[in-house]
């Protein structure tokens, strides 16, 4: 007699790596000062990204890339954003802004926030 057994199946789907630009700004500083360590350190607690995930996050900034930001539905639109950042002398965050919402290169995003 054959007995009935469950299947299961799991999925696995990776998200993204959601990390705030404030955030991002402040571990790319310690990486280009040197202190990657540090950065890891500043994702981890501030982001509350697991060791693995805060590692690969220092990666791919220190390899130029910018990760996500949350999605803000219902905020203000990305330009009132970057020159509200740009006025108060965050600069690099508001090119951060740009680099994460439109997945555009830096040279592009300086001239946006430039632009606005």
């Amino acid at each position: 007699m054959l007995r009935w057994r469950p299947v299961r199946i799991r999925v696995f789907y990776e998200l993204p790596l959601f990390v705030p630009v404030d955030i991002q700004v402040r571990a790319h500083d310690l990486i280009e000062s040197g202190s990657f360590r540090q950065a890891v350190r500043v994702l981890r607690k501030q982001a509350q990204l697991d060791r693995s995930e805060a590692k690969v996050a220092a990666s791919r900034l220190r390899s130029g890339e910018v990760l996500p930001d949350f999605p803000m539905p219902g905020g203000p639109d990305l330009a009132s954003r970057v020159q509200g950042l740009r006025d108060s002398g965050r600069r690099k965050e508001a090119i951060f802004a740009v680099r994460s919402e439109r997945n555009v290169g830096p040279v592009e995003a300086e001239a946006f926030v430039d632009s606005v």
